[in-house]
């Protein structure tokens, strides 16, 4: 996994050039942690799962929180919040939100052909692979995994 955050400093990735930023405004509440949001309808699905949402109107003004989930629902996202706010939201609150990054190597090649900053080290075998047993053609035979 990578070691930055998308659009940070380490990353470089400039997600206002992207495109992958947005505003939006609260029209209802489904729960403490999830709302249902007006302005994002231009974005895919997903976009905004594991970005950050940051209060730019009402009680939690100048807040920010994690985004667990994003999903397209009748012309509304739904955003599931990783963490309930300090202060209760209420319907048009208003955001800014930040697209998120699994921070797997091959998201960050495919979505956003930003290999270059990568913070992290996809080549190095995990656990599973250090104690298997060799096995010809698994790529664990003691040949080199390059080829």
């Amino acid at each position: 996994r990578c070691g930055a955050d998308l659009g940070d400093a380490h990353c470089r990735f400039d997600l206002a050039a992207a495109g992958l930023e947005g505003e939006g405004n609260v029209t209802s509440m489904e729960s403490t942690s999830t709302i249902v949001a007006a302005g994002l309808d231009g974005f895919s699905e997903g976009v905004f799962t594991g970005g950050k949402l940051t209060w730019t109107g009402g009680a939690n003004e100048g807040l920010s929180v994690e985004i667990k989930e994003h999903r397209a629902v009748a012309g509304h996202a739904r955003l599931s919040l990783w963490q309930a706010m300090p202060e209760p939201i209420a319907n048009d609150d208003t955001f800014v939100i930040a697209a998120g990054c699994d921070k797997r190597f091959e998201n960050c090649r495919d979505r956003f052909a930003n290999v270059f900053n990568f913070r992290g080290f996809p080549h190095i075998p995990g656990n599973d692979f250090v104690i298997a047993a060799p096995d010809a053609g698994a790529g664990n035979d003691g040949g080199s995994m390059a080829g």
